[in-house]
């Protein structure tokens, strides 16, 4: 059965595009070619960008989920086949949002009149409060009412909204201009399912009392915005308890929460999760974040444990100064003693010998005075001549004036940490040892990662092939931690607060943190394509403009503590006392080897005895 396109109903759809944003519309007709020709020329000369596609027979259901805000359906429903078409629709899950319906329907027919008929027709569709139906009834030829059926769940009745009138004179009047979600987020205790996940079952008695705020917090801190959504909404929940928060098997299949959501058994989760890519496409999630990180957490080691401390008093181009003062210093010394030598009469070298300077000065005796100008101890060669005596003399102030610089600086840099570990690769190669929180998902995450860096950390530190596992509990990482030299992964909020309670002032500073996970704050996640997603949205945004986003975190989250730094007693170790070990075992390694290789020599007699003391007769 056909019906003509007249003159008021094509000016009805053109004024009608005020509900729709310029959309690709796909229209179903009881029309002939020349009314679908006039419709088009009509929306053209009303400037509206519409791709207007006219189906006589079999409805587009192909929609991708790109291009759902520009699609429009319009559908005559006194069509032979409409009935037909509506629950197509509903099997291809058309009415969801934010795809858009105008539905036409002529009131000639008494029948058709009363809400029992539409009933009928909408009652078992799928339209949810997120659905945009628009049901345009002409009551004449002049004047069309506007209807929106929905339900608030499949477990309730139809209800039809009125949201305004038209007519050929004023054209579209709506009656209410808030959009669909503000207008039907009384759920009229709808029931909705919700899961939590736990990993101490004691938890579930302390989600409200702030009790043991290290355990299981982000439960605790996501429990009452779930409370104050579903209040919002004007429905019940019932809560499921999952110990895992999902991942996807290796046959595809999720597990925990995600699995719950993916499968449609809950509604919205109750803890929110992490924003990873292989979930986008089972979840949606909601801008209601946890701002808490799971990341490596360790004391500045000192300065010691990475560097020689005896080579950061000064910088490598007053090193290299000193070198070569110390090098002119012993090319004047050796001149200026040799010239003194030369010069010095019979009487004078007799003199010497009684009182110990008998033997010319040789390189040795030049390179042992240095040694004892810079480490401030005396030389057993005394100059006699002036300018040796001003030369020795300006090489010990100047010797102890750096003395003093370098002595002060030790000081300073034996008290200090080092910040040289500031990525997942300084930390690999650092003397520091690794502690995991055992929890679920550090367990999926470090297994997981396959980048060079994350997986060589997890083979050799946190899991190394034939030794203990550096997997273990929160209290014994901080207890760890605390001890120093450890870097320990968990949860910012709940190291902190253990920190908070058992840590001594001073051992509150110098806390370093890198990120291992890489991965954003967790979000609240819903079920995918939820009929209340912009009514949960408006609610997470009440939530956080409210404040009672930031009350809970407030309340259950520990931040870093702050760092009342004063003096306090540091004792030096053989790890800051190496570089001396090591020089003076290197010292007396050549000192025995010289020692052995002069009593070789002098056992093979290649040394004779020829030379004489000194002459006493020149």
């Amino acid at each position: 059965m056909r019906r003509g396109m007249d003159g008021t109903l094509l000016k009805f759809l053109v004024d009608a595009s005020i509900l729709f944003a310029p959309t690709r519309m796909t229209a179903f007709l009881c029309i002939d070619q020349n009314d679908a020709l006039h419709l088009l020329r009509a929306m053209s000369n009303a400037h509206l960008s519409y791709d207007i596609r006219i189906s006589n027979h079999n409805l587009d259901m192909r929609v991708s989920r790109e291009n759902r805000h520009y699609v429009s359906f319009l559908l005559d429903l006194n069509c032979p086949e409409a009935i037909t078409i509506l629950r197509q629709a509903n099997e291809s899950a058309l009415f969801v949002g934010p795809l858009k319906w105008l539905i036409l329907q002529d009131l000639k027919d008494r029948k058709k009149q009363n809400d029992s008929y539409l009933d009928s027709v909408f009652g078992n569709l799928a339209i949810f409060p997120d659905s945009e139906l628009v049901l345009a009834q002409r009551l004449d030829k002049n004047s069309t009412r506007l209807l929106s059926p929905y339900r608030p769940s499949p477990y309730h009745k139809l209800i039809i909204e009125e949201i305004g009138l038209w007519d050929l004179q004023n054209g579209v009047t709506l009656l209410n201009h808030d959009v669909s979600s503000r207008r039907r987020r009384n759920l009229a205790n709808t029931p909705l399912k919700s899961c939590l996940v736990v990993t101490d079952p004691d938890t579930i008695n302390h989600l409200t009392d702030y009790q043991d705020k290290h355990s299981d917090t982000i439960t605790k801190t996501n429990y009452p915005w779930i409370m104050h959504l579903v209040r919002m909404m004007n429905a019940t929940v019932t809560f499921s308890i999952a110990n895992t928060w999902g991942y996807r098997s290796k046959n595809g299949s999720w597990s925990g929460m995600i699995g719950q959501l993916a499968r449609g058994e809950i509604d919205i989760g109750g803890t929110a999760t992490f924003f990873t890519a292989e979930r986008i496409g089972v979840v949606q999630y909601i801008s209601l974040y946890t701002p808490t990180r799971a990341k490596f957490i360790f004391r500045q080691p000192p300065l010691s444990f990475v560097s020689n401390v005896f080579t950061l008093p000064f910088r490598r181009s007053v090193w290299i100064a000193i070198g070569v003062f110390m090098i002119l210093i012993f090319c004047l010394l050796h001149l200026t003693l040799k010239w003194e030598w030369f010069n010095t009469s019979a009487e004078e070298r007799v003199r010497r010998h009684w009182s110990g300077n008998v033997y010319q000065p040789t390189m040795s005796d030049n390179l042992l005075i240095l040694v004892g100008a810079v480490s401030q101890q005396g030389s057993s060669y005394e100059a006699r001549a002036i300018p040796a005596r001003i030369i020795i003399l300006m090489l010990l102030v100047a010797t102890l004036s750096l003395y003093a610089s370098y002595t002060a600086n030790i000081v300073a840099l034996l008290q200090s940490t080092t910040d040289s570990i500031t990525t997942l690769d300084d930390l690999l190669h650092s003397p520091l040892k690794i502690g995991v929180h055992d929890i679920v998902y550090n367990r999926y995450y470090f297994e997981s990662f396959q980048d060079p860096i994350r997986k060589t950390i997890y083979e050799q530190k946190v899991a190394p092939k034939g030794r203990k596992s550096a997997w273990m509990n929160l209290e014994e990482g901080v207890s760890r931690l605390r001890q120093g030299l450890f870097a320990f992964h968990g949860e910012l909020g709940s190291v902190y607060k253990i920190v908070q309670e058992t840590f001594n002032e001073d051992e509150k500073c110098g806390f370093q943190e890198i990120d291992y996970l890489n991965v954003l704050d967790p979000l609240i996640a819903i079920q995918k394509e939820s009929p209340y997603l912009e009514i949960i949205r408006i609610g997470a945004l009440k939530i956080h403009e409210n404040g009672l986003q930031t009350r809970e975190i407030r309340r259950l989250y520990t931040k870093k503590p702050v760092c009342h730094k004063h003096a306090s007693f540091v004792s030096v170790g053989l790890t800051e006392c190496y570089a001396a070990f090591i020089t003076l075992s290197y010292g007396t390694l050549i000192a025995f080897t010289i020692f052995i290789l002069e009593i070789i020599w002098y056992k093979r007699g290649i040394v004779e005895d020829v030379v004489q003391p000194f002459d006493y007769v020149k």
